[in-house]
């Protein structure tokens, strides 16, 4: 008996050299998220102040959360000045304390050169800030975190963003992303803030935009700057009780279910998911990627079998080598694989092996 559910033969034929496919093994779908999870969940956290290691970084080990700083670029291991910001007077991270942090599993952004206007000298605060981050730190920044507002990720900007090096942009727009990743470069964030300003002024709520994520299936990035005892700025920030008490309500909702990610490493995914197909060939099926952005870093894909009724039964390869399946809900079969363009997945019963 198959380990998958009953179905015609799949037949093509073509020209020479073109490949053909005569099986019943069921093709693998990519998974919406990594690891086959069912939403994801990042943090960011905007000037990345040396503060941060009063209270935020012992809360993420804990909980086992990586996290993001967005990093000014002119301020490195300076106390911060540019302007007349709430934050002015805070001791920005220096590069060391960058490099401390990306070794044990954070990423890096870029929050442009001098917190201003990005239009009014676009190569600094865009390319210039990038590559000045990536000489201290010694790691690839791929993602802009517009400062001050939406105002610095106008469609000027994120024309501006893929030849300066970036595959996102962050906004301050409080919504989720949506799990095909059809909004790329730009990336919505959920402000964690003791109070929201504005014409629906609200007060801090840890399960914001939890249930959202979990019916639709979407992407929560929160976005704050250096929880305190007291917030620095109630519009800016929350109180450190305040996020511990966001991260424990979304490792509580969010269980074995959540994907708890660097930001980075969703928007390799989403991108290699987007640039990347399946085709049937030979006795398996082949991986196709196409115009893939050169800055993707991380590329591995998740991909689900369904209609499996024996996943322990199948045996998958991905280029010759076997890889370990998973069961993430009944019927399915699920595995994680680097991919390249031209990779060959071959599925076929197990028990009938050898």
């Amino acid at each position: 008996m198959s380990p998958w559910r009953a179905s015609s033969p799949a037949r093509r034929s073509g020209p020479e050299g073109v490949c053909q496919l005569s099986i019943s093994a069921p093709k693998p779908a990519i998974a919406g998220w990594k690891h086959a999870k069912s939403w994801a969940y990042s943090i960011t956290y905007d000037e990345a102040l040396a503060d941060l290691d009063q209270f935020v970084l012992r809360v993420h080990h804990e909980l086992g959360l990586p996290g993001h700083v967005e990093v000014v670029a002119s301020q490195i291991g300076q106390v911060r000045d540019v302007g007349g910001s709430s934050y002015d007077g805070y001791r920005h991270m220096a590069a060391d304390e960058l490099r401390n942090i990306a070794a044990a599993g954070w990423g890096i952004g870029c929050h442009s050169w001098s917190h201003q206007r990005v239009m009014d000298d676009p190569d600094l605060e865009l390319r210039v800030a990038r590559e000045t981050i990536e000489q201290a730190v010694g790691v690839p920044v791929t993602v802009f975190t517009a400062p001050g507002s939406n105002d610095n990720l106008t469609p000027e900007v994120v024309e501006r963003l893929s030849g300066s090096g970036y595959l996102a942009g962050m906004s301050i727009t409080d919504d989720i992303n949506r799990v095909d990743g059809d909004a790329l470069p730009w990336v919505n964030r959920v402000p964690l803030h003791e109070r929201y300003w504005g014409v629906f002024d609200s007060a801090f709520d840890p399960w914001k935009r939890l249930r959202q994520a979990q019916v639709e299936h979407g992407w929560i990035v929160d976005y704050c700057h250096c929880p305190l005892e007291t917030a620095a700025h109630d519009y800016k920030d929350c109180t450190a009780a305040h996020h511990r008490e966001r991260l424990e309500a979304v490792v509580s909702e969010g269980g074995a279910e959540c994907w708890y990610a660097n930001p980075d490493d969703v928007i390799d995914y989403l991108h290699l998911k987007r640039h990347t197909r399946i085709e049937p060939c030979g006795s398996g099926f082949r991986v196709s990627i196409e115009a893939l952005p050169e800055r993707v870093q991380r590329r591995e894909l998740t991909f689900e079998i369904s209609g499996v009724l024996a996943p322990e039964a199948l045996s998958v390869q991905v280029d010759g080598a076997a890889v370990t399946l998973f069961g993430p809900r009944a019927g399915c079969a699920a595995f994680t694989a680097g991919v390249r363009d031209g990779t060959i997945i071959a599925v076929a019963d197990g028990r009938l092996r050898g």
